[in-house]
């Protein structure tokens, strides 16, 4: 029989402090989970939760950046979305769903903190997951998050996402 493994979150270190604060909410997308979302959805048309028009981390043909709103604006086509981790991540969530079920959203990838527990991943569960094995180090950060990842997709071709995504972790849908 195999033996089971239970990883327990270390306590808050200086470099980790900012995962458990809300010194700040946002957290960069590694390289890896970018180059997934652009397989399976071919290309970006916005980011909605950018940190730069400038110099993005996500190649969007749109960012919208803190400044825009990007809850404010209208969001269309391919929306890669890794919104601030903070309370106000619901709202995205919500934001996110409401654009997808309306048709201005015709996909999208998520990247979210795996809270299971939170009101806002429980509107997520009719949608397709991967469950990115162990932690991600973000763009910025030396350590990785003290916390799971999980990756959303919203829209039709569940098998490109699976193929796009099914490296990285386990794949569930309800």
């Amino acid at each position: 029989a195999a033996n089971t493994v239970i990883t327990v979150a270390p306590e808050p270190r200086n470099g980790m402090a900012v995962h458990y604060s809300s010194e700040s909410p946002e957290h960069y997308t590694p390289k890896k989970i970018i180059e997934a979302a652009l397989w399976c959805l071919g290309e970006i048309d916005l980011d909605p939760c950018s940190n730069s028009h400038e110099a993005p981390n996500v190649p969007a043909a749109m960012h919208y950046t803190a400044e825009d709103d990007g809850l404010a604006q209208e969001w269309r086509g391919r929306v890669y979305m890794n919104p601030p981790y903070g309370r106000e991540i619901g709202a995205w969530v919500d934001k996110l769903i409401h654009e997808h079920k309306h048709g201005g959203v015709t996909y999208a990838i998520a990247l979210l903190p795996a809270r299971t527990d939170t009101q806002w991943f429980v509107k997520l569960r009719d949608y397709p997951v991967c469950f990115v094995t162990g932690r991600l180090t973000f763009i910025g950060n030396d350590d990785p998050a003290p916390f799971p990842s999980a990756v959303f997709y919203l829209g039709d071709d569940i098998a490109q996402f699976y193929y796009a995504f099914s490296e990285l972790g386990d794949i569930w849908q309800r």
